[in-house]
């Protein structure tokens, strides 16, 4: 049975039952925060021990999880298996528990990427008394809600240019993103003082942030080379693709909002003014040859085409990096006609 985020957390809360679930996709903060949630939760009662086991282990002796499930506890209840690495050719060993053994254990396979055609993947979709749970790369929405969480959590007041920046700056990954808020309510906690934006850049290692700026830049000067160094330095760093891809649309995304006020008859001070974060001065000459070489059409058009290249790259992950290089490049060399020397 396939589920949401928000489902499993009532299965959780409604913890009567012991659960059988797959959980995976390319985010992997996700992923483990989604396990660390049924641990916690099933193993502080104390009446469940948690057993870990590997695709590798089942490899060297199918029947080890057979004889973990069989082995009765004299202290708990009930046993949680973290399994990991299982591949399609253990099916057979995961069904067979699932199947003979309901009560007995909770088995949780913990997983990247999966493909449609993965046996393991549709046995936990099809199954009705199992679960899988697909961990895809936080967008805006989920993005902001972990915002509003940790704002609410740690009872901080935050403007809205720091929530957009917030936005603009946190990884698609959930613990990536979680360990760079982290570092905000550490520096803040405990002191009755107003957060400020370059306290906030300078915690989240503001340098990646300004390579992307670059990025951006170079990218709509046309300048491919620059633009190729900039995008291999910041996949090499681990920055992910996804976020090359989503700074290039929010800039895009301002520089759109920039000229449909300009053709309204405002001038290009006037129309920046509802830009959020507002444009950084040292960023404004460069934005404003951006807003006036660049046709509206072709940014729109250049929109369309990143937000597809997007769901690629969380469809497969693999060709993620390929194909944000690509397609950035691409608007790049777009970019030339319109800043031709």
């Amino acid at each position: 049975m396939i589920i949401k985020e928000h489902q499993l957390e009532k299965l959780i809360d409604d913890n009567n039952q012991l659960l059988n679930i797959l959980i995976y996709g390319p985010n992997e903060g996700l992923v483990k925060e989604q396990i660390e949630k049924i641990i916690q939760n099933y193993l502080s009662s104390g009446d469940y021990e948690q057993v870990n086991i590997s695709g590798k282990d089942l490899d060297n002796d199918p029947q080890i999880l057979d004889d973990v499930i069989r082995t009765v506890s004299m202290f708990h209840k009930g046993k949680i298996v973290i399994a990991d690495t299982i591949k399609d050719k253990h099916l057979n060993i995961i069904e067979n528990v699932i199947l003979n053994f309901p009560k007995q254990a909770m088995i949780v396979i913990r997983d990247g990427n999966l493909a449609k055609s993965s046996k393991i993947r549709k046995f936990f979709e099809s199954e009705n008394d199992c679960f899988a749970l697909a961990c895809y790369e936080d967008d805006s929405r989920s993005l902001m809600k972990n915002i509003d969480e940790f704002i609410k959590k740690n009872n901080f007041q935050i403007n809205r240019d720091i929530k957009n920046y917030l936005l603009q700056s946190l990884s698609a990954d959930r613990m990536v993103s979680k360990n760079e808020l982290e570092k905000i309510e550490i520096f803040y906690n405990n002191k009755n003082k107003e957060i400020q934006i370059e306290d906030v850049k300078n915690l989240l290692n503001d340098a990646s942030s300004q390579n992307l700026s670059k990025m951006n830049e170079n990218v709509m000067f046309g300048n491919t080379p620059k633009s190729s160094k900039i995008i291999h330095k910041l996949l090499t760093e681990g920055v992910s693709p996804i976020s090359l891809i989503r700074s290039l649309i929010n800039y895009l995304l301002r520089i759109q909002q920039t000229k449909i006020e300009m053709k309204k008859g405002n001038n290009f001070e006037q129309s920046i003014k509802s830009l959020r974060p507002p444009v950084f001065w040292k960023e404004k000459d460069n934005f404003q040859k951006h807003c006036l070489k660049w046709p509206l059409q072709a940014i729109e058009a250049n929109l369309s085409i990143l937000l597809e290249t997007e769901i690629y790259c969380k469809l497969n992950s693999k060709l993620a990096n390929l194909n944000c290089e690509k397609s950035i490049l691409l608007l790049a060399d777009k970019g030339k006609q319109y800043f031709k020397s």
